[in-house]
């Protein structure tokens, strides 16, 4: 197994919201997440890097919306002008990966990619948490289903 199962509690993201399509594994660029970062990274932030993934469906070619920012406490933390984004408490499988961009994320993401096909995990999509420990290191948080005995449920719909 290439991640673990964690229980987190709510976690808020301040930063700047980029509407984008989702890609398909391999296709990383986007012209607008990158001048978000830039936006971010050239301003004081209340807390460590971090990004979600919101409002968002499981099929590729459609469209979600990706929070770049940083962690804060309150909603007072957040820099002026920020949005913020709330991650709910619960079950995650947890993913990490040390690298360099892009490498590290197509590992990431190949990683969770191949827990939904092997049915380890089944997605909530209630919210992707993405963290970053240091400049070449990525954890990132997936929410999941469980059975009554707090196990992973299977994407198959299994009990586990």
């Amino acid at each position: 197994m290439g991640f673990e199962i964690i229980e987190r509690g709510e976690t808020l993201v301040a930063g700047l919201p980029v509407r984008s399509p989702q890609r398909a594994l391999g296709k990383l660029s986007d012209p607008r997440l990158d001048r978000a970062w830039t936006r971010v990274l050239h301003h004081e932030v209340g807390g460590p890097l971090a990004s979600t993934y919101i409002d968002f469906a499981p099929d590729v070619e459609s469209y979600y919306t990706q929070i770049v920012g940083y962690e804060c406490a309150t909603v007072d933390d957040a820099t002026r002008g920020h949005v913020i984004s709330r991650i709910p408490p619960g079950t995650y499988a947890k993913f990490s990966s040390r690298g360099m961009f892009p490498d590290v994320m197509l590992r990431l993401w190949a990683q969770v990619s191949e827990a939904e096909t092997n049915g380890d995990i089944e997605r909530t999509y209630t919210g992707d948490l993405e963290a970053y420990p240091h400049a070449y290191a990525v954890d990132l948080y997936i929410p999941i289903h469980v059975d009554e005995s707090g196990m992973p449920s299977s994407a198959m719909g299994e009990k586990r």
